[in-house]
């Protein structure tokens, strides 16, 4: 009787736990098995575990809690890198998809940078970063990010800074 109250459970569990991200999904199944490719996935209870145990400050501490799944792909080979572009391969997937809208683009030759974002009144729930050109990658954030954190977090005075305003 137990197995028969245990699979449907484990069933729903696991089905209710798949979530499907715009893109990334795509570019991992297609390329975390190639040599050249690293693929990183950080869920959010270890990101949060950083958050309790790391040596940072206030801002960055709540900036950690606010982030509940981080997914990174990049294209460390070289040969691989100069054949492929991330970029142009996967932006239109995610833009014809709509539940992300571009929230900044960066064209500088033949680099390629988009951010997308699903963001409600408060926060971006969702965050992806294209990269193309000389550098590949993706990268996906997944969580409750609030602009005032960002904003907190910039260093407008200096050079070094997170996002510095100073040439």
């Amino acid at each position: 009787m137990k197995r028969l109250f245990l699979f449907p459970v484990l069933f729903i569990f696991l089905f209710s736990s798949c979530e499907y991200e715009t893109g990334v999904s795509e570019a991992f199944t297609k390329y975390r098995f190639k040599d050249g490719v690293t693929t990183i996935t950080v869920p959010g209870w270890l990101i949060h575990s950083a958050a309790m145990w790391g040596d940072l400050d206030r801002e960055e501490r709540d900036l950690l809690r606010s982030i509940d799944k981080v997914k990174i792909l990049t294209i460390e080979d070289k040969e691989l890198n100069e054949r492929s572009n991330l970029h142009k391969e996967f932006y239109e997937t995610v833009r014809k998809r709509g539940d992300l809208e571009e929230l900044l683009v960066v064209r500088d030759g033949n680099e390629q940078v988009t951010i997308f974002g699903k963001a409600d009144e408060d926060s971006i729930e969702e965050m992806l970063i294209l990269v193309g050109g000389n550098d590949n990658a993706i990268i996906y954030l997944k969580g409750r990010l609030k602009p005032e954190m960002i904003t907190n977090l910039m260093d407008k005075d200096s050079q070094n800074g997170f996002l510095s305003f100073r040439n």
